[in-house]
């Protein structure tokens, strides 16, 4: 891997994706698992929020999945939503269009499942020369193997592991700022 692939996410430069954080989906996932990336989800969608950082997210299947999760679906009440069937978001026509209007070109990814719709959408974005930033603990697959291998897929292909904590902090560069002390205390 080219060492100049390791970038510093900023702030002006990212977009958060919310990729298929839905009942079913949810309710399949381990109850310690599912409670760790949607406490995670939100905060990174409060933090980005406090940032001015866009979010998208998307939803595979509704009528068969159910609807993003409700916690979550509260704090996206104004974002846009994308309806998908293809597993990766970037074989939606929308989503492509949502993203090259966004004007950003470092992609923050979150959401369910790692293995299957995160992993194609990151393989897609890296393709389309995107920075892509895989959240790893607000990220999830019903089997840890499924997780763990997505991960090292997505790694190799050039996607930047890092964590909730981890990114926020990037963002930040310093403590003191009114940012710092209202993330913080989503932290907590």
């Amino acid at each position: 891997m080219n060492h100049s692939s390791f970038s510093i996410p900023d702030k002006n430069k990212s977009l958060l994706l919310v990729i298929d954080v839905q009942e079913r989906l949810m309710a399949a996932m381990p109850e310690e698992v599912s409670n760790n990336i949607l406490k995670n989800i939100e905060i990174l969608i409060n933090s980005v929020d406090i940032l001015h950082i866009p979010v998208i997210y998307t939803e595979q299947y509704p009528r068969g999945l159910g609807k993003t999760c409700s916690q979550i679906q509260n704090l996206l009440q104004d974002k846009p939503s994308i309806e998908k069937i293809a597993f990766s978001c970037c074989d939606e026509n929308i989503f492509q269009q949502k993203i090259h209007e966004s004007g950003k070109n470092q992609i923050i990814i979150t959401g369910a499942e790692s293995h299957i719709c995160v992993l194609q959408t990151v393989l897609d974005l890296l393709q389309q020369e995107y920075t892509v930033y895989l959240v790893k603990d607000a990220v999830c697959s019903r089997h840890k193997l499924d997780w763990e291998t997505a991960l090292n897929m997505a790694e190799k292909a050039g996607a930047l592991l890092t964590t909730t904590e981890i990114i926020l902090f990037q963002f930040l560069e310093r403590a003191g700022t009114d940012e710092f002390k209202r993330i913080q205390n989503l932290l907590k």
